[in-house]
């Protein structure tokens, strides 16, 4: 069993949160939910959809079409009447125009709060599903004596529609990827997330400021984003486990001391998702094409990690991960997400487990050397106050010590132990098979390879079609051998992303990894099963 809920209007009618309450009751239920939310870059007015899509099995990716629409004006039922599944059914508001459909007088009744707890109230009704299922959600809004008022009466005035089937139990946890970046940040033993505010990084920041006291973190936003990394370079010389977000506009004044972390040999993790380029581009909707700008960034040769997670559990996962590898390696790591995978709602078991950031420690014997020559390129670190330590940061090449140097043999020899760790890195992080993902039907000889928020979607479809699916969550370096082993014996590789000029399959290229077809989709809008259905259909 699987249906979908669109609930369309304008901004500021409250409808992603009504989406949210829809989809919080629906997992209660015991229901599988992924939640989409379309919105352009007004505060008020524009067109807003949300779209709930829910199952009793898993599901990870937006469809096209609906099996209920609710329709807060007349733009909305216009827009999407057409995505109505046949025999689906519109709900809409009393000033709609529509032939066949439920009539709720939602504004009328919902003076003085937002049209959310209506529009749950009417789709409660609508599945048969007690109202008391909408009041448990419904008191945790502001006004709850007012919501409650709106679900029960819009609940009277809608009509019954079909049942659902009983779901097996609770599933797992409704949260979205920004909130898995925030608390995978914390359990990794974040001390401070240091912002600026861009689309569709910021409900990090919304997130952790919210909740700083509780977490035991510190907030802190800059004037900019050139601020913002050093800011967080500065805390992590002093010590203190540093983590930015932003997106590519933010990522492409940042670059400048990236390369200033890679010389220095500070840790700094940097959360870029991603919005639809170039320049401010489309704000609130998605892509994938900052990939390769991410990847090269930086002037100069110097060891950096990136991770692309796909869903808010590998979110969450990744981000405590990037954590421990920027620390352990004195280097920084890029969690590069997008705009589907932020801000779109999940239904995923959350193992949540402390495993804080530990770097390799001065022992406090001998002359301290900052950049100490090591056998992997890994130097012990002294922060700034620690007894018989002067602790020293270098945007130059330097010596051990830390000292400005030009000398041929020293140059060499940073840039080789520098080069020692990136191998050792690589050597630890590829030798582990949870960087490669594998999903539909392990047996097939046709594959699609994709990456990022695109793995609901590709796995759906290759469970539906019989495709083998590979995603990598490791960018770089990249698991080029393990990717190969998956595809070993293909007879039909095709890649899936979010770039029109195939930034993934040029990265798939640089590894020697060709492709016979491709889908490609850059209009900013995430891929819907639909359509990658009927593209492998041909």
């Amino acid at each position: 069993m699987e249906k979908q809920v669109l609930i369309g209007g304008e901004a500021g009618e409250g409808i992603k949160e009504a989406a949210n309450l829809l989809a919080k009751v629906l997992v209660n239920l015991g229901y599988y939910a992924f939640t989409y939310h379309d919105y352009p870059s007004l505060i008020r007015g524009g067109h807003n959809f949300s779209t709930v899509r829910f199952s009793n099995e898993e599901v990870l990716a937006p469809a096209k079409t609906s099996d209920i629409i609710v329709a807060l004006n007349q733009e909305s039922y216009d827009r999407h009447r057409e995505e109505l599944k046949e025999g689906g059914v519109a709900i809409v508001d009393l000033s709609v125009e529509a032939e066949k459909a439920v009539k709720v007088p939602f504004k009328k009744l919902t003076k003085g709060v937002t049209t959310s707890s209506a529009v749950l109230g009417a789709l409660l009704k609508a599945f048969k599903l007690p109202v008391e299922e909408g009041e448990a959600v419904v008191k945790e809004l502001p006004n709850p004596q007012e919501n409650l008022r709106v679900l029960r009466a819009a609940y009277q005035e809608a009509q019954e529609v079909e049942e659902l089937i009983e779901a097996e139990g609770i599933k797992g946890e409704y949260f979205s990827g920004s909130e898995g970046i925030a608390l995978g940040a914390v359990d990794g033993g974040l001390d401070l997330y240091v912002a600026y505010p861009m689309t569709p990084a910021s409900p990090v920041l919304h997130f952790l400021a919210k909740h700083k006291k509780e977490l035991g973190i510190k907030v802190i936003q800059p004037e900019n984003e050139i601020g913002v990394i050093n800011f967080a370079l500065g805390a992590a010389y002093a010590g203190a486990v540093t983590m930015t977000g932003t997106s590519g506009g933010g990522f492409a004044l940042m670059t400048e001391t990236l390369s200033l972390a890679g010389m220095s040999e500070t840790p700094v993790v940097i959360y870029e998702a991603q919005r639809a380029g170039p320049s401010t581009g489309v704000p609130t909707y998605t892509e994938q094409a900052d990939l390769l700008f991410v990847l090269f960034a930086g002037h100069g040769d110097f060891p950096k990690v990136v991770v692309g997670p796909s869903t808010a559990a590998e979110c969450y996962q990744l981000t405590k991960e990037a954590l421990k590898i920027a620390w352990k390696y004195q280097l920084p790591v890029v969690v590069l997400s997008s705009k589907n995978v932020a801000e779109s709602f999940f239904t995923e078991k959350l193992f949540r487990e402390q495993e804080k950031a530990k770097p390799l420690l001065w022992d406090g014997k001998g002359e301290y050397r900052r950049y100490e020559i090591t056998e992997n390129g890994v130097s012990p670190m002294a922060f700034p106050g620690t007894k018989g330590a002067v602790v020293k940061a270098n945007s130059y090449e330097h010596d051990p010590y830390g000292i400005t140097t030009e000398e041929p043999k020293q140059v060499k020899e940073m840039k080789e132990k520098r080069q020692r760790k990136w191998e050792a890195l690589k050597e630890e992080l590829l030798s582990d098979q949870k960087w490669v993902k594998v999903g539909g039907d392990l047996n097939s000889d046709r594959v699609i390879v994709t990456w990022g928020e695109n793995w609901g979607a590709c796995k759906e479809v290759g469970e539906l079609l019989g495709y083998k699916v590979v995603k990598p969550s490791l960018l770089l370096p990249f698991p080029e051998q393990r990717v190969k082993e998956e595809l070993e014996g293909a007879k039909e590789v095709v890649v899936v992303e979010l770039s029109i000029g195939g930034q993934f399959e040029k990265l798939l290229k640089l590894h020697g990894i060709e492709v016979s077809k491709r889908f490609r989709k850059y209009d900013a809008r995430p891929i819907f099963v639909e359509e990658l259905t009927q593209f492998l259909r041909g």
